[in-house]
């Protein structure tokens, strides 16, 4: 074969790999809108409808406060692309769950899903300022106020780089987090379709170059965090399987760390299969850690 027929089509080989793991990138980083179906109300609770900025890019960001009156307070993000109530892991029974424990409760809807706002196109990865901009938020309404960060999944990993940001966070409650970008990434792509594993390098260069995906994963954050970490993780999880809670409890290496593997529970499902035993576990944590 004419070496300039194989060099064009090493070229188009080569364009059909990064437009592929570009659109991969772009899809992971796309905004979802779902109509919220339920609010705290429906269980008796008062709260308020919220909207805050998200710390540095001032993305407007929508959620429910609920106030339990003590001052402690939790700051609630779901995974995926979900709304602030979350069917899929019954995100609000479990905010209403601490709320009757005496914690007042923000949850909110990241960048993108729900009611808050899109991103601009190359900053639709950094989650972390959600949080941040949350925390910004309720230290408005009581500067003295104790805040508990507790994310589930990717939420689980936004808390994880607010909580490198912000050293007064007195905890962080962590479920269901993936230590590593890149690994996740290719667990995602392997779970549609093994063969493409193949993009997950060039997806993940992608999320950098144009969506602002963070080069640096939890696992490379956790152990700049001063404050507890409880890690959560089902047995059965195949998505985040519970090594990876393993590893972020041993990379964390504080003495006031704990984890739990909740047996036979599968991805982000913990809450799910042992709520009172969930509620209580979380409870004690902070009871023993927070000061």
């Amino acid at each position: 074969m004419p070496m300039d027929i194989v060099f064009w089509i090493v070229i188009g080989l080569i364009f059909i790999y990064l437009l592929t793991s570009f659109l991969i990138a772009n899809g992971i980083a796309m905004s979802l809108r779902r109509p919220l179906t339920m609010t705290p109300a429906q269980f008796g609770l008062e709260y308020e409808e919220v909207s805050f900025y998200s710390r540095i890019d001032k993305v407007l960001l929508k959620g429910w406060y609920i106030p339990a009156g003590g001052n402690s307070t939790i700051i609630a993000m779901p995974g995926g692309k979900q709304t602030r109530e979350d069917r899929s892991t019954r995100m609000l029974e479990l905010c209403v769950d601490l709320a009757k424990k005496g914690y007042n409760i923000l949850v909110f809807e990241r960048r993108g899903c729900g009611q808050s706002q899109a991103a601009k196109f190359r900053y639709r990865s950094i989650l972390g300022r959600d949080f941040s901009g949350a925390i910004d938020y309720i230290r408005t309404r009581n500067v003295k106020e104790d805040i508990i960060l507790l994310g589930v999944s990717i939420g689980a990993s936004a808390a994880i780089a607010s909580a490198r940001e912000n050293s007064d966070i007195k905890a962080v409650i962590c479920d269901s987090c993936f230590k590593s970008i890149p690994l996740m990434a290719k667990r995602v792509m392997s779970e549609k379709c093994s063969a493409f594993a193949v993009f997950e390098p060039g997806a993940v260069v992608m999320g950098w170059l144009f969506f602002g995906l963070d080069k640096e994963s939890a696992i490379d954050k956790v152990p700049y965090i001063n404050c507890p970490i409880f890690f959560i993780n089902g047995s059965a999880d195949t998505s985040v399987p519970p090594q990876d809670a393993y590893d972020l409890f041993a990379a964390s290496n504080n003495p006031l760390d704990e984890i739990w593997i909740a047996d036979g529970a599968k991805h982000s499902q913990s809450y799910m299969t042992y709520p009172e035993e969930y509620v209580d576990r979380i409870v004690k944590f902070l009871a023993d850690k927070v000061s």
